[in-house]
């Protein structure tokens, strides 16, 4: 709307001498009219700000400072990086860089207190079933996962098991995996990540969980084997062995079962996730972020997400469109557009590899011409390194006030459901 007024302002010269006709009342009406246009408006204006950053309590104090003058109105925390905690929990342990003793605070409470006094909102950003790092270093907490049931994570196609320490010799970074995650497809995995959810969504007044790593790391997973001694129960055959022998006339179809399958056990803890917050907080709004294929999303990564958004299971995506080249985003942008019929779409935007602040500002304006909803920066930390960025949002971009976009299908907390 304000857009719109602003390129019409070559239109509105004339205006003062017409109203003068009908005295200072007319003025003031306008002005009233006006200033519920721009509290109306509504977009979201978020920022993902990494776990490192919730180590100290001055950090977070700036990171909301920050995102305040930037013109955001919602703050993405990572209080979950490596099957660990960065709030207090009785299920998993605190992450290993926080301080301990006297020094000890609670980070995701503090973001919290300080980001709702600011009017910003607060999504608990958690990764999924990423859960370790990809070094042969063991956690330190006897508590964690990792330690306490390594049968619980991925092997790949050529049995590199993610759950032994020792993995002889192979480097999973270099195999395109960034860490070692738990697997989809064991019923006690779902149980447990459910709990840890359920602990935040319980403690803490959140706005919003949402959901990152919710995905196998690529197509070579996972052949884990209690998840594939599941699979091979009910369909009677192999996933491995897809293409046993040449005289197989089936391939095609059980590649077809096993990649809907793998699919399955995602989207199961994703639907199990939206229960879970129905029953407890329906006010808290779900939310992933999702590869921006969504074709090489389901294929490669088990990540159905114009499904969970259009059957409902999420609020909102954020397909993450980093890319240079405006065309390539636009047509992303566009695509998304087309089959996301339910719920919200806000685009992530990687201004880490912008080499400008104009390269930034474009995007989000093309995102907004396209008809996103808003948008989500990744991340807090380019936000800081790129002089004047944070001036030129709030001077051009975010110039005028914003909520966050209403959901005529959520509850608020007072058991109401919000104007759509």
């Amino acid at each position: 709307m304000i857009q719109h007024m602003r390129g019409r302002s070559d239109h509105a010269v004339g205006l003062p001498s017409f109203l003068s006709f009908f005295g200072p009342f007319t003025w003031t009406l306008l002005l009233i009219v006006g200033a519920y246009s721009v509290e109306a408006s509504e977009e979201m204006r978020g920022v993902w700000i990494v776990r490192h950053v919730l180590k100290d309590p001055e950090h977070i104090r700036k990171a909301v400072e920050t995102a305040k003058q930037a013109g955001l109105n919602a703050v993405f925390v990572q209080v979950r990086g490596r099957g660990d905690a960065y709030y207090q929990s009785s299920l998993v342990p605190p992450a290993e860089n926080l301080p301990k003793g006297k020094q000890r605070f609670d980070p995701l409470a503090l973001t919290i207190s300080l980001a709702h006094q600011a009017g910003l909102e607060v999504h608990a950003w958690v990764n999924v079933y990423l859960s370790w790092l990809p070094t042969e270093t063991a956690p330190r907490a006897a508590n964690h996962v990792f330690n306490q049931h390594p049968e619980w994570f991925m092997v790949s196609a050529d049995d590199i098991d993610m759950g032994r320490l020792n993995l002889k010799g192979q480097n999973l970074v270099r195999r395109g995996v960034e860490g070692r995650f738990l697997s989809p497809g064991i019923p006690e995995v779902r149980q447990h990540l459910i709990g840890v959810y359920e602990e935040i969504i319980d403690r803490y007044n959140v706005d919003g969980l949402h959901l990152d790593y919710v995905r196998y790391p690529n197509s070579h997973y996972d052949f884990n084997q209690i998840s594939r001694g599941l699979f091979t129960q009910r369909y009677r055959f192999d996933p491995k062995n897809l293409r046993k022998t040449a005289t197989d006339l089936k391939p095609d179809l059980k590649e077809r079962i096993w990649k809907r399958w793998r699919t399955d056990q995602v989207t199961a803890l994703v639907g199990e996730v939206h229960r879970m917050i129905q029953r407890k907080k329906p006010w808290v709004k779900l939310s992933v972020a999702v590869k921006p294929d969504f074709h090489k999303a389901y294929h490669e990564f088990g990540q159905d997400w114009i499904r969970w958004i259009n059957k409902e299971m999420v609020d909102f995506v954020v397909p993450m469109l980093y890319a240079l080249k405006m065309d390539a985003f636009s047509l992303r942008v566009q695509e998304a557009r087309k089959y996301v019929k339910k719920g919200h779409l806000y685009v992530g935007i990687g201004i880490y590899l912008h080499d400008t602040t104009t390269e930034t500002v474009a995007q989000i304006r093309r995102a907004r011409s396209l008809g996103a909803k808003g948008v989500v920066l990744f991340s807090y930390d380019s936000l800081l390194e790129k002089p004047n960025l944070v001036d030129r949002l709030k001077r051009e971009t975010f110039s005028w006030p914003s909520k966050v976009p209403r959901m005529g299908w959520k509850q608020d907390r007072y058991g109401q459901t919000e104007a759509r």
